[in-house]
């Protein structure tokens, strides 16, 4: 099958997925801030969910699925006209789990040039790009990555070993099956994760380290995604994991399935400029990797092969298909939050993120300063705020505030720019959603 790459490009477009992650009903209007001669000292703004709101409410989903309804339902549901098929996948993807931002996003990426990465519980090898053998060893090992110029430098045991890459292997992968079935893990000082499958590629990028994950995609990637908290498969969950299984297949599948981005050599990073990649720390989460095994469990159910997996469709195509942890009651249309408008992430009802158990943001109240209201706006005083415009998910479009003398000013924009612009400002520096209930002045 064809991998269309026309979604991935309308979402690069359109700002950040995600998130994995990553983590209600809506009163129509706020209460504006009642007249008053003297400016309050702040307002408090109450809200409901948490997230950019297209897509599927991680907690909505959860709480479809304690209440009966199969994955496709769940699906069909959030993703308008979409379907969940079992396509043809890439075999392999690869993740950069240390190194400089490759998507331009001033916020993220390692900074440091120099890091280590430490094997543990088995043997080790480290090979140049042509596949010869550098270096190897047995035991917890620490190694240390530089960058030497344009060349990737690794220092072990005393010695130095460069080149353009470098890959370090271990025990119990497919890249090192060697007699003993002692399987070893790998932690990177700086990255989120911890890895037990695939291999490490070594390079310098803008004199930074950066490493990348080689994986099987449909088992040793999907296994390590941290987008949904495990231990919900043990609490009526289920179809919700495996929900957001075939979700991540299609966004990694198409990324996969896109030219690579070559500054970083990989298809993907881990965090929510992607997905939230966390490797064996996600896959053997829980008392004795209990909660692991649910989300791997779900990952397998909906898998044939290395190369065949259940996927999201729209015209018969993969999508890339966006996520948040929960909604206002609501979802939002791609276009109100971001720029275009993508025909199976449409505004649809949801009561059930604020019905899920355990959703800590179902409500939450958030402090404007008076002094933080007086830069938000560009007023010499705020004494009134009110809601002037929604977006049809009940989002926040516009603000309006008037000062004492009764000047005013009115901040509009997308549901998520209206989010990071107004939670700048805040006492917490940010804001979980743009689903603002009301707005109280306190003197």
């Amino acid at each position: 099958m064809s991998w269309t790459t026309v979604a991935l490009r309308a979402a690069a477009r359109s700002g950040l997925a995600l998130l994995l992650a990553s983590t209600a009903v809506l009163a129509t209007g706020i209460a504006p801030a009642g007249a008053a001669s003297d400016p309050p000292d702040h307002f408090v703004l109450r809200g409901t969910g948490f997230g950019h709101g297209v897509g599927m409410p991680q907690y909505g989903a959860y709480e479809m699925a304690r209440q009966g309804n199969h994955t496709s339902r769940i699906l069909k549901h959030y993703y308008s006209g979409t379907r969940s098929w079992y396509r043809s996948t890439p075999k392999n993807v690869s993740v950069q789990v240390y190194g400089p931002d490759p998507y331009g996003y001033g916020a993220y990426g390692d900074s440091s040039a120099r890091t280590q990465v430490t094997v543990s519980g088995g043997g080790w090898r480290l090979r140049s790009g042509s596949g010869e053998t550098l270096a190897k060893g047995w035991g917890t090992t620490t190694l240390t990555v530089v960058p030497r110029g344009g060349a990737i430098a690794v220092q072990v045991d005393g010695r130095e070993y460069r080149g353009t890459p470098l890959r370090l292997q271990w025990t119990g992968t497919r890249y090192y099956k060697f007699r003993s079935d002692r399987r070893a893990v790998v932690e990177i000082d700086g990255a989120q994760g911890t890895y037990r499958h695939g291999r490490l590629t070594l390079s310098s990028r803008s004199g930074i380290s950066n490493i990348v994950n080689d994986l099987l995609l449909n088992s040793e990637y999907l296994n390590g995604i941290a987008e949904m908290p495990s231990a919900w498969g043990a609490d009526g969950g289920a179809k919700a994991l495996r929900a957001q299984v075939i979700t991540a297949r299609s966004y990694s599948g198409i990324k996969a399935s896109s030219p690579r981005q070559f500054a970083c050599r990989c298809d993907l990073v881990d965090d929510v400029r992607d997905q939230n990649f966390t490797g064996w720390l996600h896959e053997n989460a829980g008392p004795d990797g209990r909660y692991g095994d649910l989300w791997v469990r779900e990952v397998a159910a909906t898998t044939r092969s290395a190369t065949e997996g259940r996927v999201l469709t729209y015209d018969g195509e993969p999508v890339v298909a966006h996520y948040f942890s929960s909604s206002g009651g609501r979802t939002a249309n791609s276009e109100d939050v971001w720029t275009t408008a993508l025909p199976y992430e449409r505004s649809v009802d949801d009561p059930y993120s604020r019905a899920a158990p355990g959703n800590s943001f179902k409500d939450w109240k958030r402090t404007l300063t008076q002094e933080g209201a007086r830069k938000l706006f560009g007023l010499t005083d705020v004494v009134t705020l009110r809601t002037e415009a929604r977006w049809p998910s009940g989002q926040i479009r516009a603000l309006r505030a008037t000062a004492s003398d009764g000047t005013s000013h009115a901040i509009w924009g997308k549901a998520d720019r209206i989010r990071h612009r107004v939670g700048a400002h805040t006492t917490t520096g940010s804001m979980p959603s743009s689903w603002v209930r009301w707005i109280r002045p306190v003197a």
